[in-house]
């Protein structure tokens, strides 16, 4: 007679047991029932629906991630309030459900992970309509409530307890991912770049990016411009065989400028200018003189020496400077493809700047 075989575990998900296990560092306990597809009891306890009552592409990791979110854009109060104090009935709390799906993209896209920590049921539609940066701009409110959750994100004990959940999460992801049918989760699993950027166009490198460059300290390596830290002296090392990050830009040449001109409008306030030098002889009208010395007026944005639009020169170079050959010293000094260059072509958005949750104090 056959034994009756004794059972002694069970087996789980790998990134229900992660998120399980990063509630209760948090102080939450989950619990599975039938009565809400997700709520919190206002005390300790987040409920979260059986599988049997989750849609398909529903899973407990990304609904308790989405909770924990809850509970950082939720005021002091309402984190003491059931369901975070929201009302699911109808639009009255839509900024706060708006809020946590960009601190939720936010966070999850730190690890390639923003399509399998991707929002369900009707929210999908606001989670696929956000752009790149999810912490960015000012035109929703919900965008300031979203950036107060990333600071309190980036406080203990959340900071420690969702970068380690994120991190196992997409550890596994990156195991699974290649073995998972097209139509599986765990196939939009997107591998970062060694940086933490997302990887950008496909066949391309860092080698041929505007972005790198070659410095010491010591025996000259490849950098990254892009990914320099706020404040930082040294930008991070590359390697020239890495397929592109997100922030990809072609290399920039003495032709690129024509059909840039960002130095020469907004993303600077003015140009200083030698009162006895050739241009301020040549056009005295030009030269101001006011607490900044004397320099070139930007009026409306723009130097007072660019040509620009159909009169000013052709329509595939419409930024030209009028007097270039008696251009300003800091005009001359000012090099294609170097710090300033890129941060006036960021200035007036024709550049790809770091997401804010790559930027935020401490992130």
């Amino acid at each position: 007679m056959i034994p009756e075989r004794r059972i002694t575990h069970r087996y789980e998900d790998p990134s229900d047991a992660v998120w399980v296990a990063c509630a209760a560092r948090l102080g939450y306990r989950i619990a599975r029932g039938d009565d809400v597809y997700a709520g919190f009891d206002g005390g300790d306890t987040i409920t979260v629906a059986t599988g049997a009552e989750l849609d398909p592409d529903d899973s407990l990791a990304q609904i308790i991630f989405h909770e924990l979110c809850h509970a950082l854009v939720a005021s002091d109060d309402a984190r003491r309030q059931p369901d975070w104090g929201l009302d699911n009935t109808g639009e009255r709390d839509l900024v706060q459900e708006h809020a946590c799906h960009r601190l939720q993209a936010a966070l999850a896209d730190r690890h390639g992970l923003r399509a399998f920590m991707a929002a369900t049921t009707q929210w999908r539609p606001h989670w696929d309509a956000l752009p790149a940066d999810p912490l960015a701009g000012d035109h929703d409110p919900a965008i300031a409530l979203a950036r107060a959750g990333w600071t309190r994100s980036r406080q203990s004990p959340w900071r420690e307890a969702l970068d380690d959940a994120l991190t196992a999460t997409a550890a596994v992801a990156a195991a699974v991912a290649s073995a998972a049918q097209h139509d599986s989760l765990w196939s939009t699993y997107k591998p970062l770049h060694p940086l933490g950027s997302r990887v950008g166009p496909e066949g391309v490198h860092c080698s041929n990016c505007a972005w790198r460059f070659r410095a010491g300290p010591g025996y000259p390596v490849d950098r990254c411009r892009q990914h320099r830290d706020p404040g930082a002296a040294v930008a991070p090392r590359i390697d020239p065989g890495w397929p592109a990050c997100e922030r990809y830009e072609p290399p920039l040449s003495d032709a690129s400028c024509a059909a840039c001109g960002a130095c020469c409008r907004e993303a600077f306030h003015l140009v200083p200018v030698g009162v006895r030098s050739a241009l301020a002889k040549a056009r005295p009208e030009w030269v101001v003189r006011d607490a900044h010395g004397a320099h070139l007026p930007r009026p409306g944005g723009y130097c007072v020496a660019l040509e620009r639009g159909p009169g000013g020169g052709l329509p595939e170079a419409p930024y030209r400077c009028s007097v270039y050959d008696l251009r300003p010293r800091s005009c001359r000094d000012f090099t294609v493809g170097e710090d300033a260059c890129l941060l006036a072509r960021q200035r007036v958005g024709l550049s790809a700047s770091p997401p804010l949750s790559a930027t935020t104090s401490g992130a």
